[in-house]
């Protein structure tokens, strides 16, 4: 997973309501892009270098997920109540917990105390993240296919393509590489939505192929399936420009 390399690269989501009745924190559950503990759960991702472990409650949602780097072992705690997810993070740095705001079982706004990120949608998907950066996104059939990053003034603009004939049964590495994180205000943000995709509605209707920056900077991903379709090893290859032959990262997925 290149997000904590590939720093330059925007985010991708998806989000508004069906419209719900209730007001139970079972809202969180249902949110126009699907319950978000439904379907296989993904609890380990593997690489040469790392593991990440994610761990559920009784009722399917994530309670905590570690990432282990090399024998050094970081990780994050979630706290779920109504229609707030609390993240606490553990490593070696400090941060304030983040408290993340759902708005009809989607991530409307995140908050450590000291700054306020947002997200803003159009239907059930996501078209803007307000926070350190202002990223903006452009979806046709169901997948994203550009989006914009405006770091105060520098644009960023970014394509995606996508494997038409494999359909995305849930998000992993495109959340990461197009950065749906950069609305939670935590380090390891990324991990929870890696757990739960739909936290930001619908997803990418298709696998994602390859992510390009207007310099050429390119992430292009190969998938192994398991017989219900969802990946189970993942190549990441990263290119630096066109002339670059590319360094692949092979990651392997468990799901329960």
């Amino acid at each position: 997973m290149k997000q904590f390399k590939f720093l330059a690269m925007a985010i991708f989501a998806m989000i508004m309501s069906i419209g719900f009745v209730a007001c139970s924190s079972d809202d969180d559950d249902n949110n126009g892009g699907g319950s978000i503990t439904s379907g296989k759960k993904l609890v380990r991702i593997s690489s040469e270098y790392e593991t990440i472990n994610f761990t559920y409650g009784e009722d399917g949602k994530l309670t905590r997920a570690s990432r282990n780097v090399n024998g050094n072992s970081e990780y994050i705690n979630l706290d779920w109540s109504g229609n707030t997810i609390t993240l606490t993070t553990h490593a070696r740095w400090e941060e304030n917990p983040c408290t993340i705001t759902l708005d009809n079982g989607k991530i409307s706004k995140a908050t450590d105390g000291e700054e306020t990120y947002k997200a803003a949608y159009s239907g059930n998907y996501l078209s803007q993240i307000t926070g350190y950066n202002i990223n903006k996104y452009t979806w046709e059939n169901g997948n994203i296919v550009k989006y914009k990053v405006d770091n105060e003034g520098d644009i960023y603009n970014y394509t995606c393509t996508y494997y038409t004939d494999m359909p995305n049964k849930h998000s992993v590495f495109d959340v990461d590489a197009q950065r749906f994180d950069d609305a939670i205000l935590a380090e390891y943000g990324n991990l929870l939505v890696m757990a739960h995709p739909t936290l930001f509605g619908l997803n990418n209707k298709n696998l994602l192929k390859s992510v390009t920056d207007s310099k050429g900077y390119t992430l292009s991903y190969t998938y192994e399936l398991d017989g219900d379709g969802y990946p189970i090893k993942i190549t990441e290859t990263e290119k630096k420009n066109q002339y670059d032959s590319g360094s692949p990262e092979v990651y392997t997925l468990t799901w329960e």
